[in-house]
C-alpha cells in the first residue's frame, strides 16, 4: 500500500499536477452533492484522479440550524466541598502538589453547614474524605498557636467549625463505619483541648456510634472518663458565648451541661448493650446510671422491657412492664405525647403476648390498662390484640362503639377516643404481618363505613401489602390515590421505590408507565433507592438510552455510602457479564462504570477484561486493561495474576497485536517482578499467537532464572517446540536436560514430548520412542498420550500413519481414544476430544 501511494505522488509530480486526496475530510465538508454529481461526468486522467479540482460551493441556508441541539450531561451531582475533599485525597495518593489548606477548610465548612441543614447523616465515604481533610488542615498549621481560645486549630478551622461538625456527626448513618467513629472522636478532642462546653456534642456523636456500631463499651470508657475530666472544665470564653448567640438556640450550652446531657448519652450506652444482647454488662450500666441518679425514666424502663421481650423472658417482661407503667406517668406528665409513648409500650408488649402465646399475660394487660380509661393509642393498641387473639373484623368493629360509647363518661370533648386514620392503619399493618390482604383490604372497608377515608400511611400500606403478593396493577391503583394526599413527610418513598423496582421486573406495564412514577419521585428530590437506580440503570441501558444511565447515575450515585454504590455496581457489572448482553451494550456499560465508579474493584475489571475476551473483542479488553494500568490507585492496577489472565486470554483468542501491547505495558510497569509464571504465560500466549521461537526465548529465560522451571514450564516449552521450526532439536535438548537433573517424568510429560517431534514432522521417530519407552516400562500407553501424539502430528498424511500404528499396535487405546470424539481446525486437521491446554 505505501509503495502504490509513492508511486501515484511521483506521477504527479512528474506530470506538474497538483496532489489531491480524495479522502480528505475538508474536501468531504465543503463538496455539496450537485459538485458530486458534476464530477462524476467530467474525463479522468488514467491514473484515476480528477483533472480539475471542483470548486467549493455555499448553500444559502445551513440546515444544521435546524437540527435538535446535542444533548450535554449532567454533572455529577455532590455535596458541596465534597469535589474538593475527594481531589486532596487523589493528589494524597498519587503523592502531587495538594491543594491549599484554606481552600480544603472552606470546602469542608460548605460540607458540613450543608449537611447540619440538610438533616442527613455522612455516609463513609464521605466520613473518611471529611476525616482526612480536617486531619490535612490540622497538621498544615500545627505550628500555629491559639489566640485568646478563639481558635483551636489556627485560623483556618475554628472552634465553630468543629461544634458545626460535632452537630452534623451525631445524625445516624444507616451503617457506621471505622471512619464515623475516629471523626468524632477526633471532634471531641479538638474541643476537649480547647476545653470548650461544646465537646460535649461530639461526646454525645461518639456514644452514639460506639454503642450503635457493637461497641457500647468503648463508649461507657469515653463516659467515664469524661466525667473525671468535666469537673475541671472551664467555662465558656466570651468568644465561645458570642458563637453560641450566634449559632445555638437560647440556653442549649446549659442543657448540654446538665444532666440532660448524662442521661441521654448513658441511655445510649444502655441501648448499645441491649441490642448487643450482652445481659450482665446491660444490667452493670444500669446500676452504673443509678449511681448516677439516670436510671428513672419510661426510655430506661422502656429498653430493659423491650430487652427482654428479645429475650422471651416472660418474668423480666412482667417486672419491667410494671415499672413502665409506675414511671411512665411520673415522668411524663398527661399529653399527647405521653399518649403515643404509652400506646407504643402496650402495642410492643402486647404484640409479643401474640407472638410467643403468652395470652394469659395479654389479658391481664388488657384488663390493668381498660380500668384506668386508656388513651386513644392505647385502644388502638387493644384493637390489634383484639384481632391477633382472633376477633373478626366485624367484632372489632362493636369494640369500636364501646370505646365511643366510654366517651360519654367524659366531659371535656377534647379528650374524647374517637377511631381514626390511625386506628384503621394499625390494623391493616397487623393484618399485613399476618401475609393477610383480604384482612387489611376489610380493615380499610370498616374504616369507610365509619367515615374514615384512607390517608397516606393507608396507602403507603396497601401498596406495600400489594406489592408483597406481587399485585403491581393494585399497588399502581393504590399509588394513583396515593397521589392527592399530603406526601411532605415522605413515608411513601420507601414503598414507591419498590413499586419502581415492581414495574421493571413486569413485563406488562410500558416504560412510560415506569417513567411516569420515577419522574413523581425525581420532581420531588426525593431519594432514589439504591435498588430503584440499579434496576432504572438497567432498563435504560437496554434501550440504549446512554445519557439517561450517565444523568441517573451522576444524580444520586455520589450520595450513597459504599455498600450502597456497590450494589449498583454490582448490578452493572453482572449485567456486562451476562452473555446475553449484546457487546455494544456491555462496552457501554463498563465504560459507564469506570467513569461514575472509580473505586471498581481490580477483581471485577479483571473479570470484564476476560468478558471481552470471551465475546472475541481483545481490543475491548486490551482497553480495560489499559485502563487498571492508568489507575492511581494501587489496589486497581494490575498485578502479575492480572497480566497472566491477559495473557491467557490473548493466547485462547490468538491475538498477537494485543499481546504486544499488553506485554509492553508488562515491560513498563516497574511495580511488577516477573517471575516463572509470567514468563510461562508469554510462552503459551506467543505459542498461540504464531510467534514459537520468541515463545521458546523465555524458556530460556526461566531457565536462566533464579527461580527456575516448573512442570509447567516444561510443558508449554515442549508445546512451542511443537509449533517451531526445527522445534524438535529444541524439545531433545530440553528431555536430555531433563534426564541430567533426574527429573521424574509422568506420561503427560512424554506426551508433550512426542508431540513436539511430531510437530516437526519427525512421527516415526516419535512412535518409535514411545515404544521403546513403553518396553522399559518409563510409560503407560493410555488415551492422552496418542491423542497428543495425533494432534502434534502435521497434515492427513502424518496423522494417517499415526492413526494406522496406533489402531495396529493400541487397538482398545485407539478405541478409547475415538469415543471422545473428532474434530477439524482451519487447517483441515483432525483434532480428538482430548484436553490439551495446560496452565502457567
Amino acid at each position: 500500500m505505501p509503495s502504490h501511494l509513492t508511486r501515484q505522488v511521483f506521477r504527479r509530480l512528474l506530470a506538474n499536477e497538483p496532489i489531491v486526496h480524495r479522502g480528505c475530510l475538508r474536501r468531504q465538508a465543503y463538496s455539496s452533492a450537485t459538485a458530486a454529481t458534476a464530477l462524476a461526468s467530467r474525463p479522468r486522467r488514467q491514473n484515476g484522479f480528477p483533472a480539475v479540482r471542483p470548486a467549493q460551493r455555499r448553500t444559502f441556508f445551513n440546515f444544521n440550524m435546524f437540527r435538535k441541539a446535542k444533548r450535554e450531561l449532567k454533572e455529577a451531582d455532590m455535596d458541596p466541598g465534597i469535589e474538593k475533599m475527594m481531589e486532596l485525597e487523589k493528589m494524597q495518593r498519587m503523592r502531587a502538589r495538594l491543594p491549599h489548606p484554606e481552600d480544603v477548610a472552606k470546602a469542608l465548612r460548605k460540607f458540613f453547614a450543608a449537611k447540619l441543614a440538610q438533616k442527613k447523616p455522612l455516609e463513609d465515604t464521605q466520613a473518611q474524605l471529611a476525616l482526612q481533610s480536617i486531619k490535612y488542615c490540622i497538621d498544615s498549621q500545627s505550628g500555629q498557636t491559639a489566640v485568646d481560645g478563639e481558635d483551636v486549630a489556627g485560623p483556618i478551622l475554628s472552634t465553630t467549625f468543629f461544634t458545626t461538625a460535632a452537630k452534623a456527626a451525631r445524625a445516624q448513618p444507616k451503617r457506621i463505619s471505622a471512619a464515623h467513629i475516629e471523626l468524632a472522636q477526633v471532634l471531641y478532642r479538638v474541643l476537649l483541648d480547647a476545653r470548650s462546653a461544646r465537646s460535649k456534642l461530639a461526646l454525645e456523636a461518639c456514644c452514639m456510634l460506639l454503642s450503635n456500631s457493637g461497641s457500647p463499651q468503648k463508649a461507657r470508657e469515653l463516659l467515664v472518663q469524661h466525667e473525671k475530666t468535666d469537673s475541671a472544665e472551664s467555662p465558656l470564653s466570651p468568644t465561645e458565648a458570642e458563637e453560641a448567640s450566634a449559632m445555638d438556640d437560647a440556653g442549649e450550652i446549659a442543657e448540654q451541661a446538665s444532666t440532660n446531657f448524662s442521661r441521654t448519652a448513658w441511655r445510649c450506652v444502655l441501648v448499645g448493650f441491649a441490642l448487643k444482647q450482652d445481659e450482665p454488662e446491660l444490667k452493670r450500666t444500669l446500676a452504673m446510671m443509678g449511681e448516677r441518679g439516670l436510671d428513672r425514666g419510661e426510655v430506661v424502663a422502656g429498653t430493659m422491657m423491650d430487652f427482654y421481650v428479645s429475650q422471651d423472658n416472660a418474668a423480666e417482661v412482667r417486672s419491667w412492664w410494671e415499672r413502665y407503667r409506675q414511671v411512665a406517668p411520673v415522668a411524663m406528665p398527661r399529653s399527647a405525647m405521653r399518649d403515643q409513648a404509652t400506646g407504643k409500650a402496650t402495642y410492643r408488649v402486647l404484640r409479643w403476648c401474640i407472638r410467643s402465646g403468652n395470652l394469659e399475660f395479654g389479658h391481664q394487660i388488657v384488663t390493668d390498662v381498660m380500668r384506668s380509661n386508656p388513651s386513644k393509642p392505647v385502644w388502638d393498641s387493644i384493637f390489634v390484640w383484639a384481632a391477633g387473639t382472633g376477633k373478626g373484623v366485624d367484632e372489632i368493629g362493636r369494640m369500636v362503639d364501646v370505646m365511643e360509647r366510654s366517651n360519654e363518661a367524659v366531659p371535656d370533648q377534647a379528650q374524647w377516643r374517637v377511631p381514626d386514620t390511625a386506628t384503621i392503619n394499625a390494623l391493616v399493618e397487623f393484618a399485613i404481618s399476618k401475609d393477610d390482604p383480604y384482612m387489611a383490604e376489610r380493615f380499610i372497608a370498616l374504616g369507610r363505613e365509619r367515615g374514615i377515608e384512607p390517608d397516606a400511611r393507608t396507602y403507603v400500606l396497601q401498596m406495600d401489602y400489594r406489592l408483597s403478593v406481587n399485585d403491581v396493577d393494585g399497588a399502581l391503583t393504590a399509588y394513583k390515590n396515593l397521589q392527592a394526599m399530603d406526601l411532605s413527610e415522605g413515608e411513601d418513598l420507601p414503598v414507591v421505590n419498590k413499586l419502581v423496582v415492581a414495574l421493571c421486573s413486569s413485563k406488562r406495564h410500558d416504560f412510560d408507565t415506569i417513567m411516569n412514577v420515577a419522574a413523581d419521585l425525581s420532581d420531588r428530590r426525593a431519594r432514589f433507592e439504591p435498588l430503584t437506580v440499579a434496576t432504572l440503570s438497567l432498563l435504560h441501558l437496554n434501550r440504549d438510552e446512554l445519557h439517561d444511565v450517565i444523568d441517573l447515575l451522576n444524580t444520586h450515585a455520589f450520595h450513597y455510602s459504599s455498600t450502597e454504590r456497590a450494589s449498583i455496581r454490582d448490578a452493572m457489572i453482572a449485567y456486562c457479564l451476562d452473555p446475553a448482553t449484546p457487546t455494544s451494550r456491555s462496552w457501554d456499560a463498563y465504560t459507564i462504570l469506570r467513569n461514575v465508579f472509580d473505586e471498581l474493584t481490580r477483581a471485577s475489571r479483571t473479570e470484564l477484561m476476560i468478558n471481552f475476551i470471551t465475546r472475541e473483542r481483545p481490543d475491548m479488553a486490551v482497553h480495560v486493561f489499559n485502563h487498571m494500568r492508568q489507575h492511581s490507585r494501587a489496589d486497581t492496577m494490575p498485578t502479575r495474576d492480572t497480566y497472566i489472565a491477559a495473557f491467557m486470554g490473548t493466547a485462547r483468542l490468538g491475538d498477537l497485536e494485543s499481546l504486544e501491547v499488553v506485554h509492553n505495558q508488562l515491560k513498563l510497569d516497574f511495580n511488577i517482578e516477573i517471575n516463572t509464571l509470567v514468563r510461562n504465560a508469554l510462552v503459551i500466549a506467543y505459542t498461540a499467537c504464531g510467534r514459537p521461537r520468541k515463545a521458546l526465548g523465555f524458556w530460556d529465560e526461566v531457565v536462566a532464572s533464579r527461580e527456575g522451571p516448573s512442570y509447567n514450564s516444561v510443558h508449554v516449552a515442549l508445546r512451542a517446540c511443537e509449533k517451531s521450526p526445527y522445534g524438535d532439536l529444541k524439545a531433545r535438548e530440553i528431555w536430555a536436560l531433563l534426564g541430567k537433573q533426574n527429573v521424574e517424568l509422568d506420561g503427560a510429560m512424554w506426551a508433550s514430548y512426542v508431540a513436539a517431534l511430531a510437530g516437526n514432522g519427525e512421527v516415526r521417530q516419535a512412535m518409535q520412542v514411545v515404544e521403546a519407552a513403553e518396553g522399559k516400562g518409563e510409560v503407560e500407553v493410555d488415551v492422552f498420550l496418542l491423542g497428543s501424539l495425533f494432534a502434534g502430528a502435521p497434515g492427513m498424511g502424518k496423522q494417517g500413519e499415526v492413526e494406522g500404528w496406533g489402531r495396529e499396535r493400541y487397538p482398545g487405546v485407539w478405541a478409547e481414544l475415538v469415543k471422545t470424539g473428532v474434530q477439524e481446525d482451519e487447517a483441515g486437521n483432525r483434532l480428538f476430544g482430548v484436553d490439551r491446554r495446560v496452565a502457567p
